[in-house]
């Protein structure tokens, strides 16, 4: 009997322990991000491994080429579960507009574009901008609203492609103009090209303050797990925060996410990267700080441009989420 009777204290206590390790443990969130795991979404790898979002199982989950964010946000979220995505600012209010997806932004990564020019001749402004530009498929509303309404009758877009890191026809000159993101591209182009070429910023030289890479969910989701999307969020900066300050360190956890990438471009990638990050905005508000005036300004200028009118820009993002987390 008393045998009998330890199994049974034993079986019930080691119940509870179970329970409570389960309860200790958090939700489950996924992350998915805009592309393949890289420099530009360390913030999640590096989060998980240095424990930064606390109880929560955070799976992060890499994207790719005709991988939208959006798609495989919604369905995740139809079947129940909490998810967030990367993405870029117009392709959320083109969602909502278009396809009434009831998506929120909770923080923006990038404050200023990424997005640089790569071209073959001086410019002096984006109107000087005539012929093919090569872009990745969706990321041709930036350059399209530069250029303003009339952009059809100056460029054609075609879609972007050939090694090294996708800028490979444009050296072969196939065309005149290439996008290039300043942490990935812009430093390809730096070590392979060695003709006379030139690089404008979309941000510093021609006026662009969109914001990019910004961190979104479902107004389901905020509804009901606003603690969670708070603890995600702040644990998100959190590692961004770490990689900046750990760089190596962030690039071999990066490795251990993505075996294709080369640590040192990675890393090189990276003083870029906190250039668009760590902003006088971020500094007085926190990394991810959510800034209503880039939104203003990127609603503007889709609607001059023709790209998407009637949208309801106040509704596609919120401010209730800071990280709390300063640079």
């Amino acid at each position: 009997m008393r045998v009998a009777f330890r199994m049974l204290v034993l079986g019930v206590a080691l119940t509870l322990l179970a329970s409570g390790a389960v309860a200790a443990q958090g939700a489950k969130v996924s992350v998915i991000e805009a592309w393949f795991i890289h420099n530009e979404s360390m913030g999640d790898p590096v989060a998980v491994e240095k424990g930064y979002f606390g109880n929560l199982q955070v799976q992060v989950i890499g994207g790719g080429p005709g991988l939208s964010p959006i798609d495989r946000v919604m369905a995740k979220a139809r079947a129940g579960e909490i998810v967030l995505g990367v993405d870029y600012p117009y392709n959320i209010l083109e969602a909502r507009t278009r396809q009434n997806l009831p998506l929120v932004v909770v923080a923006h990564d990038f404050q200023d574009s990424a997005i640089h020019l790569l071209s073959w001749v001086p410019l002096k402004s984006p109107r000087d901008v005539r012929g093919s530009v090569a872009t990745w498929i969706g990321y041709d509303k930036q350059i399209k609203a530069m250029i303003g309404p009339d952009w059809a009758s100056r460029i054609k877009v075609v879609n972007q492609s050939g090694d090294p890191a996708t800028i490979g026809a444009w050296i072969q000159k196939k065309y005149q103009f290439a996008h290039a993101m300043g942490y990935n591209e812009v430093l390809v182009a730096k070590r392979e090209v060695k003709q006379k070429y030139y690089v404008y910023s979309y941000a510093k030289d021609f006026g662009m303050r969109w914001p990019e890479n910004v961190l979104f969910t479902t107004e389901d989701i905020i509804a009901k797990y606003p603690q969670v999307i708070q603890q995600f969020v702040t644990g998100h900066y959190k590692g961004f925060q770490y990689a900046f300050a750990n760089r190596q360190e962030a690039a071999t956890i990066l490795l251990k996410y993505n075996k294709n990438l080369d640590s040192a471009h990675e890393i090189a990638g990276m003083d870029f990267l906190q250039s668009i990050m760590v902003t006088a905005g971020t500094r007085a508000n926190g990394l991810g700080w959510v800034n209503p005036a880039a939104w203003t300004q990127l609603g503007n200028d889709l609607s001059r441009a023709g790209l998407l009118k009637n949208a309801n820009i106040t509704a596609a993002y919120t401010t209730k989420f800071p990280s709390g987390v300063k640079p």
